[in-house]
């Protein structure tokens, strides 16, 4: 009972603060977005996006986190008492000693190992530093988001510049030069004007998802349809509901998914129709049942099909570091061959098997606790998101609602590239937000 009655003055206060009763000033979001302090997380995401070849192939964002631990080290020091950043650490010395089992397993070359393990250390040290960094003042995401936006438009110039003549690029136009910069904007704009002006966000988000299906950006105009729904169904109950907020993250979730039954139908029939372009049509028409959604989403993910064969072989340990074996590529060939007859692919070019997944891949090279690993991280992105909805600012509840399905989507259909140079920042961002207004609500209640 006593919960109850927790649960609904929260959702009063939360629906008092929207009205404007408790209004910040105006130009408050803007201060905590232009804030010198955000001039660190801006530098180190930026750099991201640019290689640098040593050893191996880091990124300048890598090193530059690197020579900043000595000067973080206190704030790192205190992250780690922080019970959500204890378990992630945790469960990531987990997954790094099975990939060095895994290793010895296999029988993985010195460059392949170090090429492995090493990213899954710069994947940790990574989410470290930012936790310290954040763990003082978790609005300097807002530095990073604005870092991660001038990265996409560096990396969007260098891939025109040295790879603009490449037809795979001219036909995902979304995907290798928009999306990059297009969604920590749209993350930007969701924190700056959802609180003040919603009716600016919903139809940002709308077009947003058309335009991205328009140009080859499928998946990455999904998540933001996505995100839109739910910061418009969140809208609902925080102007019209004085109820219990505590399923709101629940109910509006499963909202969402009903409501992509009708859009999914819609993308099939413009697919059909072309409009969608050429990628588009390909698949859709080689599905034997185009209104399947699970056969229409591994045609556009049919790595899912030899990751899943690989993990079936070895389940334990996996393959070891840049896994290659000869056997699985000959039959993932095979099998592309018996989906897209002529069109499909003669031979690949990758050095590393081509599992396009970082939940399965994780599983793929590191074995079972690399999986283990990524299913935790989703399940507490859940509920982080949950907990910011409930006791958050509703600038950065917006932004936790835009990385809900982003973190799902792209943790279970993207390359380990997210992994090591989005996810980490992203991650940290959602512990220390909760930790931020818990902490200050029980300063209020003293």
């Amino acid at each position: 009972m006593e919960s109850a009655l927790n649960g609904e003055s929260q959702a009063k206060e939360i629906a008092r603060s929207w009205n404007g009763i408790q209004k910040l000033p105006a130009n408050s979001a803007w201060r905590l977005l232009f804030d010198r302090r955000n001039l660190i997380p801006l530098i180190v995401a930026a750099s991201m996006v640019i290689p640098v070849n040593l050893i191996g192939t880091f990124r300048l964002g890598e090193l530059l986190v690197l020579a900043l631990y000595p000067f973080y080290m206190k704030q790192i020091l205190k992250a780690l008492r922080n019970r959500e950043v204890l378990a992630i650490v945790g469960l990531g010395v987990l997954w790094f000693i099975s990939q060095g089992l895994s290793d010895l397993y296999n029988s993985t070359t010195m460059k392949n190992s170090l090429r492995g393990m090493g990213s899954i250390f710069l994947t940790m040290t990574t989410f470290l530093f930012f936790c310290g960094l954040y763990s003082r003042n978790p609005s300097q995401h807002l530095g990073t988001l604005l870092g991660a936006c001038a990265g996409g438009v560096l990396s969007a110039g260098l891939l025109y510049r040295f790879e603009g003549n490449n037809p795979g690029y001219a036909q995902n136009i979304w995907d290798f030069y928009v999306s990059g910069w297009a969604h920590p904007a749209f993350a930007l704009f969701a924190f700056l004007f959802y609180r003040s002006h919603p009716w600016l966000v919903f139809p940002i988000g709308i077009a947003y998802g058309l335009v991205a299906n328009m140009y080859g950006g499928r998946s990455d105009g999904l998540v933001v349809l996505i995100s839109t729904l739910f910061l418009f169904y969140l809208w609902l109950q925080l102007t019209h509901s004085r109820g219990d907020l505590r399923y709101s993250m629940r109910s509006g979730l499963m909202l969402c998914a009903l409501l992509l039954v009708p859009l999914f139908l819609l993308y099939v029939i413009y697919a059909q129709s072309g409009a969608l372009g050429k990628a588009a049509k390909m698949q859709i028409d080689l599905a034997k049942n185009p209104y399947n959604p699970v056969e229409v989403l591994l045609l556009a993910r049919n790595e899912s099909v030899i990751a899943l064969d690989a993990i079936y072989e070895k389940p334990i340990l996996g393959h070891g570091s840049w896994a290659n074996p000869g056997h699985l590529r000959r039959l993932y060939l095979l099998k592309m061959r018996e989906i897209y007859g002529a069109s499909a692919p003669k031979k690949l070019v990758q050095d590393i098997l081509p599992v396009h997944s970082v939940l399965l891949g994780a599983w793929v090279f590191g074995g079972l606790a690399g999986f283990v690993f990524w299913v935790y991280v989703i399940f507490r992105t859940f509920y982080l998101s949950n907990q910011l909805l409930l006791t958050g600012s509703i600038g950065m509840t917006a932004i936790a609602v835009v990385y809900v399905p982003y973190f799902c989507w792209h943790v279970l259909f993207s390359p380990n590239a997210f992994a090591r140079f989005s996810w980490p920042m992203s991650m940290a961002f959602m512990i220390f937000s909760v930790a931020f207004f818990h902490r200050s609500a029980n300063d209020t209640k003293r």
